[in-house]
């Protein structure tokens, strides 16, 4: 009798597949419309630092995540759920369109921070002019090294965050099932 249980249970899980199987469910909310996702889901739009965790909808003005035993509002409001953006992460930078390429990045790098800081200070073009002879660089190549900064939102820049837009989608399709 035991083995028959053991086999028809193997056979509702099979059924379900892995993909509808909730390793970490959220309490509260329909095991029907919770999912473990993960970042290969989602590929490059993936928002968060953890690489794998529950999706849920809990209405459809609230979708939540669950990464380690911590609960996260996506959208909405959840009681006790924390704020997900201790999780999200930057936008990747994006390929430089001209880079000035017999100077390495670290050191192109350098470089901005170095005219950015002369730029916040109010700095007039003696500080500039101390960055390109310090890096050992044209002025044209100081304006090429400052659009590729400010383009790849390079320190002290700082870069926007990934849109929760493709995870929110997710988590509605949840709730039509």
């Amino acid at each position: 009798m035991r083995a028959r249980v053991t086999f028809t249970a193997g056979l509702l899980l099979a059924a379900c597949g892995p993909r509808d199987r909730v390793s970490d469910p959220i309490d509260g909310v329909p095991l029907a419309h919770q999912q473990t996702i993960s970042r290969g889901q989602l590929g490059f739009r993936w928002p968060l630092s953890p690489g794998i965790g529950t999706l849920a909808c809990a209405g459809k003005e609230v979708i939540l995540f669950r990464a380690a035993g911590v609960t996260y509002v996506v959208q909405g409001d959840w009681p006790g759920a924390a704020d997900i953006s201790p999780l999200r992460v930057s936008q990747p930078a994006p390929l430089p369109s001209n880079p000035v390429k017999r100077l390495p990045q670290n050191i192109r790098m350098d470089a901005f921070a170095s005219l950015e800081r002369c730029r916040s200070n109010g700095a007039d073009d003696t500080c500039s002019r101390g960055v390109q002879e310090r890096f050992r660089m044209s002025a044209e190549e100081a304006q090429l090294i400052e659009a590729e900064g400010e383009e790849r939102r390079w320190p002290p820049l700082v870069r926007g965050l990934m849109p929760l837009g493709p995870l929110i989608a997710a988590g509605r399709g949840l709730c039509d099932r």
